[in-house]
């Protein structure tokens, strides 16, 4: 790899090319969340605000839904093909078409048909999120030594923090040089752009990488599976659906954060949009710490023990942390970023996964699985609204992360751990 940038077995470019797409996937998944008020106007018939509200969430998880489809393709294309290539794709296929969405005409210009893109263009961009853990996610994996596989993936994965901060600071920022009505009538639009710009940086980044060597190794020895979708569930079943089960686990207490924190403090807790998105930024920047402190963790303990240590503690800290939030502004962004890391277990991932399943089909686990849990995990999203209203607002939204965090129990408790092994002698659960 002489033409890659790699320090003490980490390969730099990858690492940040694969931390930089993910920046880029939640950057504009979490933007339509912040603005799905004005995306509700701009491009749904006229209707209460309420319906509004609900097109553009069965919008966002249209394009949840097109995620595993995202896995599949595109795991096939890193496994087929190469990760270099699937990476290139899927970067500039989401900022590309993440950034048309701030060109679209509206509802009030063209009807329907702004409608029909806004859809389509969320299932697109779908896919090519979809695609992404497929390509420079193992990239960054499979070309480090396996001292250091627990920070790459922490690292990786810390991204999500970096694109949900971007996301908010970018939504406070417009929304300050323009004001709030120039905002809802068109500055919301540039908020695209940014998207476009980081992802064509990393773009240049990624120029340079190329495929790891491991899997070089096992394209050229013709061992790469003819359908990797189809063999990952012939020979690695149970694998399969307990790492499915797990990262659902974790995915919902995701949702019941990240995903509801926004509308949790605005509608439940009282703060205001401005005192809400600020603090979110910069609880973001600390969920990113603490989850590459998790991916660390698990290099000394063990990814199985990292996972059981860490949701236990999730579990605990539930209901202090939650008090905590509307305690004072500082308690706010302390308690959020803790919750939103989800006590660093999301930096243990990729590591995990890429340690159960052979390199010849796992580009394709990588990115079904990965993707298949964040559908699953949307049920906190739907079951959010039960949960306070039956347990209270306090009471209520502890369960719903302890929830998470049982179901991602069960899975640890069955689960293999492979820590450390080298990539190439994984072997698959069936043949053991």
């Amino acid at each position: 790899m002489n033409n890659e940038l790699s320090v003490r077995g980490i390969n730099i470019r990858a690492l940040l090319g694969g931390t930089i797409g993910w920046m880029v996937d939640v950057f504009d998944l979490t933007l339509i969340l912040f603005i799905a008020s004005i995306i509700g106007k701009a491009f749904f018939p006229e209707t209460n605000p309420t319906a509004q509200l609900l097109f553009v969430f069965a919008s966002y998880s249209l394009t949840l839904l097109a995620r595993p489809l995202g896995g599949i393709v595109f795991g096939h294309v890193a496994d087929r093909v190469g990760r270099r290539v699937t990476m290139l794709i899927t970067l500039i296929g989401l900022g590309v078409f993440s950034a048309l969405t701030g060109a679209l005409p509206t509802y009030a210009q063209v009807g329907l048909v702004a409608t029909a893109l806004f859809v389509a263009l969320r299932l697109i961009v779908g896919i090519f999120v979809g695609g992404e853990v497929s390509g420079s996610h193992l990239i960054a994996v499979e070309s480090s030594s396996s001292k250091f596989r627990g920070l790459v993936s922490g690292v990786i994965e810390s991204g999500y923090y970096w694109g949900y901060a971007l996301a908010a600071l970018t939504f406070a920022l417009l929304r300050d040089y323009y004001g709030t009505t120039r905002f809802i009538a068109f500055g919301w639009r540039y908020a695209f752009l940014v998207g476009l710009v980081v992802a064509l940086v990393g773009v240049i980044l990624r120029l340079t990488v190329d495929d790891p060597e491991i899997y070089k190794r096992v394209k050229a020895s013709g061992n790469i599976a003819k359908v990797p979708i189809v063999e990952l569930f012939k020979a690695s079943t149970r694998d399969a659906l307990v790492a499915l089960l797990l990262l659902a686990g974790i995915f919902w207490v995701a949702y019941s954060t990240l995903g509801f924190l926004p509308t949790y403090l605005t509608k439940f807790m009282g703060l205001s949009l401005n005192e809400a998105f600020w603090g979110l930024a910069y609880a973001s920047l600390l969920g990113g710490v603490v989850t590459i402190i998790g991916g660390v963790v698990s290099n000394y303990t063990g990814r199985r023990n990292a996972f059981l240590i860490l949701i236990v503690i999730g579990i605990v800290l539930a209901y202090p942390l939650t008090i905590a939030l509307k305690l004072s502004y500082t308690s706010l962004i302390i308690s959020a970023g803790v919750l939103t890391s989800v006590i660093g277990t999301g930096g243990i991932m990729l590591a995990y996964l890429a340690e159960l399943f052979p390199t010849r089909f796992r580009g394709s686990a990588v990115g079904f699985l990965w993707n298949m849990a964040s559908i699953g995990a949307t049920g906190a999203l739907l079951t959010s609204q039960y949960w306070l209203k039956t347990f209270g607002v306090i009471n209520g939204y502890v369960i719903l992360q302890i929830v998470g965090y049982l179901i991602g129990l069960i899975g640890v408790a069955v689960t293999r751990d492979n820590t450390g092994i080298e990539l190439d002698k994984v072997k698959e659960s069936i043949r053991e």
